[in-house]
């Protein structure tokens, strides 16, 4: 059902991105993969190069560009317009975790935050929004468990951004649903990504603990892949346990 289909993704670098760009790949979508640095796509193309079939490897194009600036995005709208690259599926999963008392953190981390979890989102939204509807396209945002919650202590800013985005996610699909687009919002719990690599707390080692990327990447492609004219509006992906374990790390903001 992807076949022959044009994606971009935000995020690739690592962990569910990754993951989800690995998978679309395999089921022959065309992929055009967002990544924050050139040091990151060299590292990723590397990678990909190493570890792709050559069909595969022949429909995956990656894109440097800094969510933090609204001037990049807007040159990288226009440049893929440029070249006529117009996807009819977005995936907009790049983010960014902050962790801590909200007095104690930095001015700069929380403009990070929510340029990177929030703005850009919107911001991608609102320049491919045309080519969506004019496909009938599908726009998956990767939200968090954190959007439902009101006591996401010491990580109160974070769950702001993802509450934020899956307003905004539903309501956009009130208004673009007479167009035939689809609007998915996916809420996954723990996940085993480098998001908490630099918080105070980490999911329990054991396997039921926590997700995995790849098994976040397989609810996006169910919802990718249902049925037209069925739209999956949001799902929450929990691990069976929950589980966290203290860790001694610095409250730095670091990207997934």
């Amino acid at each position: 059902m992807l076949t022959n289909r044009t994606s971009l993704v935000t995020g690739v670098s690592s962990g569910i991105g990754r993951s989800i760009l690995l998978l679309l790949l395999e089921h022959g979508c065309q992929v055009h993969g967002i990544v924050k640095t050139e040091q990151s796509k060299e590292k990723l193309d590397a990678e990909l190069s190493a570890l792709l079939p050559p069909d595969r490897a022949k429909r995956c194009f990656l894109h440097v560009c800094d969510l933090r600036n609204t001037g990049a995005i807007e040159t990288l709208a226009h440049s893929l317009h440029t070249k006529n690259i117009r996807p009819d599926i977005l995936i907009l999963n790049a983010g960014v975790g902050l962790y801590g008392p909200h007095e104690e953190l930095s001015v700069a981390g929380l403009s990070e935050l929510s340029a990177v979890n929030f703005t850009a989102p919107l911001l991608l939204t609102n320049l491919f929004l045309r080519d969506i509807k004019a496909a009938a396209g599908h726009i998956l945002f990767l939200s968090s468990v954190t959007a439902a919650k009101t006591n996401n202590t010491h990580g109160c800013a974070y769950g702001a951004t993802k509450a934020g985005i899956s307003s905004f996610a539903k309501s956009l699909f009130e208004e673009v649903r007479k167009y035939g687009v689809r609007v998915t919002v996916l809420a996954p719990d723990m996940t085993r990504t480098a998001l908490y690599r630099n918080a105070p707390f980490d999911a329990a080692k054991e396997e039921d603990a926590s997700l995995s990327p790849e098994e976040v990447a397989e609810y996006a492609l169910f919802a990718l892949t249902s049925r037209y004219g069925a739209n999956l509006t949001e799902l929450t992906i929990q691990p069976q346990r929950h589980r966290l374990e203290r860790t001694v790390k610095s409250k730095v903001h670091k990207d997934t």
